[in-house]
């Protein structure tokens, strides 16, 4: 896949074997693009201070180059900050981010990398400032949408303004998060690269045969909408005996939906199934109705980036139900591959999920619509925009290979 231009050091700290969309877009992106891709990742999470369980196993499994650091970030580690005060800064934070952007250089290059690509804004902004003002790379900043809408949760967070104006080029996975880079952090519109996230077409494909259940997946926290999910899945459950929801995922409020799904009134008739793993998820897709995450933002701006399970959900051809919110007005084209609905609004959720069930020629329409959407944003083609985006044309690129 190399064209000449050069490779990408891709700095994140969320790679297999953690779980998630974001995990899954880096390693989609490091795989297709290989070896044009460099990963520089952490052994440890910073949110835990401790080792991610089953790193090497997974990294030997990777068909891409991927190293290991022991911190990308400076661990929160609370309870040391709290007793040794402001001198977190000189004895953790500074040692910690001089020993991050030496080992980013070394690795730029040890991989003659023309580009480094800075995947965490809150907690790594400051490197895509210290890279941009010191050193001659291409410098890219990854951003997702809630890392953008969501407050500043700690010092290093509030620099992401100053970074991403000082980067280079910022990708985007939605037009919502672009238009709030330009409108709340005043980041030039001709330096914002738009690539929306993929769908792996291998793993992600039709089944023959629909079961009756509606299908939910995603972390069990609050911006996801299950609440109101379960709740308006009880409004509509005598209409429909033979149909069950099922949710898949383990979250903070996994107790709650509980205590919520059994006092829905439908209880016997709602399904967790905790977290799943691949080939489970892509049959449970295969099999289900519909798909529906009634996302929604919440009033501290915390919101979906994109919504990558509705594009697999599509690519298994099922038609979706997600929320009017963030970026997954981008992910659903309403009336076309699924509804969008207002995710606060137990009524509007429920009118939607009774229009699926009830008329199965326009939800045939919608699964239809869906899988040729789907189709037309395969890896293959994600990962060409992103190194467009990521690279750019050499010949209007001041920066050199280090």
């Amino acid at each position: 896949m190399d064209d000449g231009r050069g490779r990408i050091l891709l700095v994140t700290n969320v790679m297999p074997p953690l779980v998630g969309g974001t995990p899954t877009l880096y390693d989609r992106l490091a795989r297709y693009a290989a070896p044009r891709i460099q990963v520089l990742s952490a052994r440890r999470d910073p949110d835990l201070a401790r080792p991610i369980p089953g790193w090497r196993e997974s990294d030997a499994g990777r068909a891409y180059p991927i190293r290991r650091i022991p911190w990308l970030r400076p661990p929160r580690i609370e309870h040391i900050r709290r007793r040794i005060g402001l001198l977190d800064l000189v004895a953790i934070d500074l040692p910690v981010m001089l020993f991050v952007f030496c080992a980013v250089v070394i690795e730029a290059i040890r991989s003659r990398a023309k580009a480094i690509v800075v995947c965490e804004l809150h907690g790594l902004g400051w490197l895509a400032i210290l890279l941009s003002l010191l050193t001659p790379w291409r410098v890219v900043i990854y951003t997702h949408g809630e890392e953008v809408v969501q407050a500043s949760y700690n010092r290093l967070a509030r620099l992401r303004g100053l970074a991403l104006r000082a980067a280079d080029v910022v990708v985007t996975v939605s037009s919502f998060t672009r238009d709030r880079l330009i409108g709340d952090f005043g980041v030039a519109p001709e330096r914002i690269r738009l690539v929306v996230n993929g769908v792996d077409l291998e793993r992600f494909t039709p089944g023959t045969a629909n079961e009756p259940f509606i299908l939910s997946v995603g972390r069990l926290v609050e911006r996801k909408g299950f609440d109101r999910l379960i709740d308006a899945f009880a409004l509509v459950a005598p209409e429909f005996p033979t149909y069950r929801l099922k949710i898949a995922g383990h979250g903070a409020d996994e107790a709650a939906l509980k205590v919520r799904a059994a006092a829905s009134g439908a209880a016997d008739r709602i399904d967790f199934l905790g977290g799943v793993d691949d080939d489970a998820l892509t049959d449970l897709y295969r099999r289900c109705t519909f798909f529906i995450m009634p996302n929604r933002t919440l009033a501290d701006g915390d919101t979906e980036g994109f919504g990558l399970v509705f594009l697999e959900a599509n690519a298994c051809g099922k038609a979706v139900i997600g929320g009017r919110a963030g970026g997954v007005t981008d992910a659903v084209i309403d009336g076309e591959t699924g509804l969008l609905v207002d995710g606060y609004d137990v009524d509007d959720i429920a009118g939607a999920i009774r229009r699926l069930l009830g008329d199965e020629a326009f939800r045939t329409r919608l699964a239809e619509g869906g899988l040729a959407h789907a189709r037309a944003h395969g890896w293959s083609w994600v990962t060409a925009n992103f190194i467009d985006a990521a690279l750019g044309p050499s010949s209007s690129d001041s920066k050199g290979e280090g």
